[in-house]
């Protein structure tokens, strides 16, 4: 949630409004003469309120204020005038200074201090909001979070229904959003959690800081909780569905996670290759294996995901687990047809070898690295040199054994064991060198 578009998304009042009911408040202190004659001079122009001659005005009372100097209560209500003029005329974040100014002494009735508090309170957001400086952003937050404090300390809670519920709504969306913005998440989510139950119909902003500071707090299982409540008014929301999705797999419920994804698919949703690889990885990770399978398998024939070597890949390895090695066979023999590489062929190969079948399973080999594009063809190679030594074919034994220890793909303690397998191959393959080199007439 950033900070710029907090105030588009809050209830906002009108803050014009209110800054002018409150310089309509009738002071109990009075000005002074030479306040009182230099704002008659300009009265007939604030009388008429035409938002033409507000530049003029503000032109005017700064006039004033350089020649009459003024003090105490007389600063004031200049400077609330001006803070009126200034948000009529859309320089609000202007109007900050002197709505402190106006705010430094108790010079208004309780009502009219409190209304300005919380338009004071209002612009420290949207300043805070409209800057790039985190030091700007956090004192402006934190101005805020505490003209808000001052503005429930003075405001009792409305009862529902009541004329004033929604300004009481929005000041504890505000506040619910500083403490947000604040990291202060545990009060950010106790404020919003008292913003949803202060309205029969909260709006979509209260749910969606709610959740979100439930998801900061740590209180996934929770956070889920409401964005279902949420996600029924708005099915058709697509990142809604992502955002509860995310908070099950955060609160470690992958089965309501698989769920969130099939409810979502229905409302046409969440249904791309990626999507569908998650669903997979999520019923992996329960290891429910077959179907895992079944899915991963149907969705590739049906180009949900990709027709690629990993995917078969995966599909085999999920009835490896299930032990069901025939099934591995059949997916790795009848899937490598379908690729010019040879990862799945060497897959295969490893199958056949290890369940007896060696000269199946050495053709197979030896078909996958004709094929190449083979991820690791040193242990290709590797599984080659045992292969044709056991079968009798010590040539090739011995050329795959040089494959792979040049390769880089194997351990040493892998290249270690087939030396040992190979070990007076190699030394009488040494000793033959040897014996030719010697023999060789020097010039």
């Amino acid at each position: 949630m950033r900070l710029g578009a907090l105030l588009a998304g809050c209830a906002i009042l009108n803050t014009a409004a209110h800054a002018q009911a409150a310089a309509a408040a009738t002071p109990a202190p009075e000005l002074s003469s030479a306040v009182a004659d230099a704002i008659s001079t300009i009265r007939p122009l604030l009388e008429a309120d035409n938002p033409q001659t507000y530049a003029e005005l503000l032109r005017k009372i700064d006039e004033i204020e350089i020649k009459v100097k003024p003090q105490g209560y007389d600063r004031a209500y200049l400077s609330q005038l001006k803070v009126r003029l200034l948000i009529g005329s859309g320089q609000a974040l202007k109007a900050i200074g002197p709505l402190e100014e106006v705010l430094s002494g108790s010079y208004f009735p309780k009502d009219a201090q409190t209304g300005m508090m919380y338009i004071l309170a209002q612009l420290y957001m949207q300043d805070g909001g409209s800057t790039n400086n985190e030091k700007v952003r956090d004192q402006r937050l934190k101005q805020a979070r505490a003209r808000l404090e001052e503005w429930f300390a003075a405001t009792p809670e409305p009862v529902l229904g009541a004329n004033n519920m929604s300004m009481y709504c929005d000041a504890t969306s505000l506040y619910a959003n500083a403490l947000f913005f604040l990291k202060d998440y545990k009060k950010a989510y106790e404020t919003a959690k008292k913003l949803v139950h202060l309205s029969v119909e909260p709006n979509d902003q209260a749910w969606v800081l709610l959740f979100a500071a439930q998801q900061e707090a740590g209180l996934n299982a929770e956070a889920a909780g409401t964005f279902e409540l949420f996600i029924r008014k708005f099915p058709n929301r697509k990142d809604f569905w992502m955002q509860l999705t995310q908070a099950y797999l955060s609160s470690d419920q992958p089965l309501r996670a698989i769920l969130t994804y099939q409810r979502a698919q229905e409302n046409g949703f969440m249904n791309g290759p990626g999507d569908f690889m998650n669903v997979f990885g999520l019923y992996y990770r329960l290891e429910e294996y077959s179907r895992a399978s079944q899915l991963l398998e149907g969705w590739i024939k049906a180009g949900k995901v990709e027709d690629s070597e990993e995917n078969w890949e995966l599909v085999s390895v999920c009835y490896a687990n299930l032990r069901r090695d025939d099934a591995v066979r059949k997916v790795l023999d009848e899937s490598r047809r379908r690729f010019k590489t040879g990862n799945l062929d060497f897959q295969y190969a490893q199958y056949l070898w290890y369940d007896g079948k060696y000269k199946d399973g050495l053709l197979a080999a030896t078909e996958a690295w004709k094929k190449g594009g083979l991820k690791k063809p040193g242990k290709t190679a590797l599984f080659l040199s045992t292969a044709n030594f056991e079968q009798g074919n010590k040539e090739l034994a011995l050329k795959f054994y040089e494959i792979s220890k040049n390769s880089g793909d194997c351990d040493k303690s892998e290249i270690e064991r087939v030396e040992r397998i190979l070990h007076e191959l190699i030394e009488s393959t040494k000793n033959g060198n040897a014996a030719a080199t010697a023999s060789t007439p020097q010039s």
